[in-house]
């Protein structure tokens, strides 16, 4: 149980959801579920813990761990993409630059290549930043 707890964790985390965003979405408690996701509960209950993750969009399934993580990684590269994208615009937008699609394609991608690679934030923005005219 303890690796469905350590998804369901994983899960609110990637999702942005706490145990008071929960209670009404899942019909349980806030100390409810903050004793089933902290696993100070010593039996949870299944229909709890489905509860939970269809509370989230997910459904309790027999998945390997593999395939979980991958597609939490999915998640974090959708969301690290879709701020990449918007930082850009909305830089270019003020300093008045109209960028191409292929330069709006290639700073996106050099930015986001950058952040996956754990460069410090100022390096990843160094070629936005010193957009031109």
């Amino acid at each position: 149980m303890s690796d469905v707890l350590e998804q369901l964790r994983e899960l609110m985390k990637s999702l942005g959801e706490t145990d008071y965003s929960l209670q009404n979405k899942a019909h349980i408690s806030q100390s409810t579920i903050y004793r089933i996701v902290e696993g100070k509960t010593s039996d949870p209950g299944i229909f709890k813990v489905d509860n939970l993750a269809r509370a989230m969009g997910h459904c309790l399934s027999l998945v390997p761990m593999s395939e979980f993580s991958q597609k939490l990684q999915d998640i974090d590269n959708v969301q690290a993409l879709s701020k990449t994208i918007t930082l850009i615009e909305s830089l270019a937008e003020a300093r008045g630059y109209d960028l191409s699609p292929l330069e709006k394609a290639e700073l996106i991608i050099a930015n986001y290549k950058n952040s996956a690679e754990s460069k410090p934030q100022q390096e990843n923005l160094l070629n936005v930043v010193n957009l031109k005219r």
